[in-house]
């Protein structure tokens, strides 16, 4: 939005040609060219929306003041809606039949279609728009109820005709050049969430996620240029079987493309009407050129948090990744593994670290992406136990550019029971010889919760047996997140780096000496960085740390020589960037209010890695 501003003495008398806020003293007025009148502005954003709007449509869509009226009661049944319409566009200046109807909030507010919706159904208009300043605005068809249903659908327009063009008008194919970056895609998830929920008995993240990847493989395939037509969409009038023809034929090509993110047996289980209106609302995001963290975290948040949380498994925040890979410095030639992978984000911090490195290096283009590519597909490495959070990671992984993610759906504890495909990307060596491959990097957060009782998985570790003077004996449980800490580092190639997020219990409590011993007689302890409870919430508010070590290139005989190591950096954070509650808070930059950043750059000061 943008408005001109004028300072005076007096409020204003007319109407500007253009968006015009006034400002008198300490306080804001826009003269308002639907009421005649000036209006105080100052600390009412949601106002200065519909006023951005009222001179939008009369400027670029044509219709006239005379056509439009602000805060319309709508009768619904025998009463009135509760809130009034913010602005209704009729079809003439007599303001009898309404044409479009137009809910507005303030920024950053989410709400509202569905009071758009109420005034719709209650007048059988077909036209709404919804919009709180910031793209994408919705523009809403609503359709007559027919054989099939007997509620009014919805589909999304790519905008509202002007006063001079018909619905149809609006309704000509997309082009690339028409799609937009989208930064909220969390409520754009769950608008269709919301709807999957209401008419199918379909998992609504799985079917999300079928038609994401979907219109990445639209995207990647068939957008070559602005004016390419996309063939993810939905027309307004088309119907809805007809787009369900060529969208489970752009998921077929999808599933042949990048085999093994799905099973060749899976297919779109919608609905031909909820899969038309799920299309009709990601249609016009480019996700290709949008955010691709803000991707993984909604898809994040839409996965059932007690899937995870049973596990003591907890997305990492974010702003921890970027502290983790900011002090890990990865560089372009070493490998980088997470056993733990989640959704992938160690992984693609690491990638975005790197691609930036790469990209500051060279000034050709096409050697830039190629390097970037091979990166990716030479050196990045993630296992997960859950299948649905492998797939977020492939996912994920392909919007950063690699078709070729070497992520796999394995136990990252026992090699075991790994697939022909995992060992061959996991395993190195020949018959007796063959074990897990080694790694530069590794970042991680592993689950936290349950104990292992397999006996095959024990009999792998150290930790898991209990030595009594000459006698040793295998322990009948460990717990998953000790059982991760020595996988780690046998995994670690000789001055391989790591950072872990631990439980802070595994260093201070007094039966956890066993899994500190094996910690230092293995590695050097480089840093501690202290998270408070804040940090995993809403899932558990459980205190933890950061632990960055480095293998020793020989393991030691007496633990008392690890003194001679360098002094650890200790470090404590206060600023957790999250509230009580656990919403990231952020500073008026929208930057998340943390000290992880300085905490970074002071690890980063005070040590050296060998």
């Amino acid at each position: 939005m943008h408005f001109d501003k004028i300072a005076t003495e007096e409020r204003p008398s007319t109407a500007s040609d253009i968006p015009t806020i006034y400002e008198v003293g300490d306080d804001a007025y826009i003269f308002c060219p639907v009421r005649r009148k000036p209006y105080k502005v100052t600390g009412k954003p949601e106002e200065l929306v519909r006023q951005w709007w009222l001179y939008r449509l009369h400027v670029e869509y044509g219709y006239p003041f005379d056509q439009m009226a602000i805060e319309v009661p709508v009768s619904v049944g025998s009463g009135e809606a509760k809130k009034a319409a913010d602005i209704v566009i009729y079809t003439d200046n007599k303001k009898k039949t309404p044409r479009i109807f137009v809910e507005v909030r303030k920024p950053n507010r989410k709400d509202g279609i569905e009071q758009l919706q109420v005034y719709m159904n209650a007048t059988g208009c077909r036209i709404g728009l919804w919009s709180n300043g910031t793209p994408p605005h919705v523009y809403l068809l609503r359709l007559e109820p027919n054989e099939h249903s007997e509620e009014a659908t919805w589909r999304e327009l790519r905008n509202i005709p002007r006063k001079s063009e018909k619905i149809s008008d609006v309704d000509s194919p997309i082009t690339r050049a028409e799609l937009e970056p989208v930064q909220d895609f969390l409520s754009l998830f769950r608008e269709c969430e919301d709807f999957i929920k209401a008419h199918e008995g379909a998992d609504a993240f799985d079917e999300i996620f079928k038609l994401v990847f979907s219109k990445l493989y639209d995207e990647r395939r068939n957008l070559k240029n602005d004016q390419s037509r996309a063939q993810f969409r939905v027309g307004a009038f088309e119907s809805a079987a007809d787009a369900r023809t060529r969208i489970v034929s752009l998921f077929d090509s999808a599933k042949n493309h990048w085999a093994g993110v799905f099973e060749a047996s899976d297919a779109l289980n919608l609905g031909d009407e909820t899969l038309a209106y799920c299309v009709s609302a990601l249609q016009k995001a480019y996700l290709l050129r949008s955010d691709a963290d803000a991707l993984g975290a909604a898809f994040e948040v839409m996965i059932n948090p007690g899937m995870k949380g049973d596990k003591g498994q907890y997305f990492t925040p974010r702003h921890v990744v970027q502290m983790c890979i900011d002090v890990l410095n990865p560089r372009d030639n070493e490998s980088i593994f997470d056993p733990a992978c989640g959704s992938g984000g160690f992984l693609i911090y690491t990638m975005d670290k790197v691609f930036k490195d790469i990209a500051s290096d060279r000034d050709d283009q096409s050697e830039i992406l190629e390097n970037q590519k091979d990166y990716a597909s030479t050196y990045v490495f993630g296992m997960d136990y859950d299948r649905t959070l492998a797939k977020v990671a492939k996912a994920y992984m392909l919007i950063w550019g690699d078709g070729r993610s070497n992520i796999a759906v394995a136990d990252g504890l026992n090699e075991n029971y790994w697939d022909q495909a995992t060992q061959a990307k996991f395993m190195v060596g020949a018959g007796k010889e063959r074990k897990p491959r080694g790694f530069d990097i590794i970042a991680t957060n592993p689950p936290f919760a349950g104990d292992i009782k397999a006996e095959d998985t024990l009999s792998k570790y150290e930790i898991a047996y209990k030595i009594k003077g000459n006698k040793r004996k295998r322990l009948s449980q460990v717990s998953r997140d000790k059982l991760f800490i020595e996988r780690c580092i046998s995994l670690l190639n000789p001055n391989g780096r790591m950072a872990i997020v631990l439980p802070r219990g595994v260093l201070k409590n007094y039966n956890d000496e066993n899994i500190r011993r094996h910690i230092i007689t293995h590695c050097r302890i480089v840093a501690v960085v202290g998270l408070t409870g804040d940090m995993f919430k809403p899932y558990t508010n459980t205190k933890t740390c950061v632990l960055f070590v480095q293998k020793r290139p020989q393991k030691l005989d007496d633990i008392a020589l690890a003194e001679a190591d360098p002094d650890i950096v200790f470090a404590q954070t206060t600023q957790s960037g999250k509230d009580r509650s656990g919403r990231l808070v952020r500073n008026a930059e929208g930057v998340i209010a943390s000290d992880l950043p300085e905490i970074s750059e002071f690890i980063k000061a005070n040590v050296e890695w060998a």
